[in-house]
């Protein structure tokens, strides 16, 4: 079967010297980075889900793309690219010892990708395995179990401000829909978040030339928001018009999706067309990968990063309060209170992991996503669950363990400038 995914481990070329024949060097890292490229993009186009982005020369891929190669063939050649580029005698022989450090890094994360590629090929034949090991196959880690007493906390302190009685996600849902964005000034809500993170973000990041994000609002998905970068510093956020959005969700996504989200660290880290000093595989991002699981994490903190707690307020009580058109006596309960619920979200974790595992039906996974992680109307979720399956890791532990690594890094009463370095150090990669 012909297809072109990697290129021979090596060729002899005859040369006609005087001191007789060599062989010729092996392919560079670059090459074999270029083939897993084209192996990620194969991929994508027998499963569209599997691929987040691809960002390089439309040339590079069409043959994949015109006649991408199956599943089987797919797995076949990321495992024989995994042993190649993992090889330690193969390795040493193109290595310069001051490249040393540098090299075993994208070694380690191009590998990384090979077996995530692996693992969804896995998963796409019908192999089905627990979560944990879904999950780290996918993301190199699996969450931790629920710990009971903190989700018990949580709780307890949503309930003093919502009030006590029947259903707690009953009383979330009416406190919330005070600050529920009526449709019909959704659009201006949306832009005035996205132009507030972009403005703290640019007085920290220098972007590059050109960048930009165009919003569009869809339907009948099962997320609520979704960032796809097309390259060159440009990328679509799509918006879930059917999710009713409060004030501080809306900022929040602006910020994920956006500004210092998802499109910023695509912008900043995926190469230009036509660069020829950039790294080729950062020029795809696999959906279920380890770098997936960074790129999630940080978008998770994006509000947070670009905004202290009381910018946060002052952005949300003097700007979008009126572009929604709502009262903003009550703005700094509302803020404490999706943070509270955003913290009940490795709730949502567990029950994706007992679900995925046999453990719970469709009913009792959609009633416990309600009642433990106050999800509203939770079958949206479910579903989700059941199409993007261990993706829930990313923004569940995923968060967790960044916030974790970005909290060691600033202190605990970081300055503008700590908190924007620590965040650009530990989830920008170099």
């Amino acid at each position: 079967m012909k297809h072109a995914i990697y290129a021979p481990v090596a060729s002899l070329v005859l040369v006609v010297m005087a001191v007789g024949c060599r062989q010729a060097a092996p392919p560079s890292l670059d090459d074999e980075a270029r083939q897993y490229v084209r192996l990620a993009v194969a991929l994508g186009e027998r499963d569209p889900d599997a691929l987040d982005f691809y960002a390089g020369p439309a040339d590079a891929v069409a043959e994949v793309r015109r006649d991408p190669p199956t599943l089987t063939a797919i797995r076949r050649d990321a495992e024989t690219l995994a042993r190649r580029v993992r090889d330690p005698a193969y390795e040493g022989s193109r290595r310069a010892p001051a490249d040393a450090i540098v090299l075993d890094a994208r070694v380690k994360s191009v590998v990384a990708d090979l077996t995530a590629i692996i693992a969804r090929v896995d998963l796409l034949t019908g192999t089905r395995r627990p979560y944990d090991q879904e999950s780290v196959g996918f993301f190199g880690m699996a969450p931790a179990p629920i710990e009971e007493p903190r989700v018990a906390d949580l709780r307890s302190q949503i309930a003093d401000i919502v009030g006590h009685g029947d259903r707690l996600v009953d009383r979330y849902v009416a406190f919330a829909a005070r600050f529920t964005i009526p449709p019909d000034r959704l659009a201006a809500v949306v832009d005035a978040a996205l132009d507030e993170c972009r403005r703290r973000t640019v007085a920290h990041v220098t972007l590059p030339p050109g960048e930009r994000v165009t919003i569009e609002f869809v339907r009948d998905k099962p997320w609520s928001a979704f960032s796809r970068y097309g390259g060159d510093g440009r990328s679509v956020i799509q918006i879930n018009a059917d999710f009713r959005f409060t004030v501080d969700q809306a900022l929040q996504v602006a910020c994920h999706e956006g500004y210092p989200g998802h499109h910023t660290r695509n912008a900043l880290t995926a190469p230009r067309r036509g660069a020829t000093t950039e790294r080729p595989e950062r020029s795809v991002q696999l959906m279920f990968s380890p770098e997936a699981l960074v790129s999630e994490a940080s978008a998770m903190l994006a509000a947070d990063v670009a905004f202290s707690p009381d910018e946060r307020l002052r952005v949300e009580r003097d700007r979008l309060f009126p572009v929604a058109g709502l009262q903003p006596g009550e703005a700094a309960s509302h803020i404490e209170i999706e943070r509270l619920v955003g913290d009940l979200q490795d709730v949502q974790a567990d029950v994706a992991r007992r679900y995925l595992d046999g453990d719970l039906e469709f009913a009792r996974a959609v009633s416990e996503l309600e009642e433990r992680a106050l999800v509203p109307h939770a079958e949206a979720l479910v579903k989700y669950i059941n199409q993007y399956r261990s993706y829930v890791t990313t923004y569940t532990a995923g968060r967790r363990a960044f916030a974790a690594t970005l909290a060691a890094c600033t202190g605990a009463t970081p300055s503008d400038d700590v908190r924007w370095r620590c965040f650009l150090q530990t989830f920008i990669p170099k």
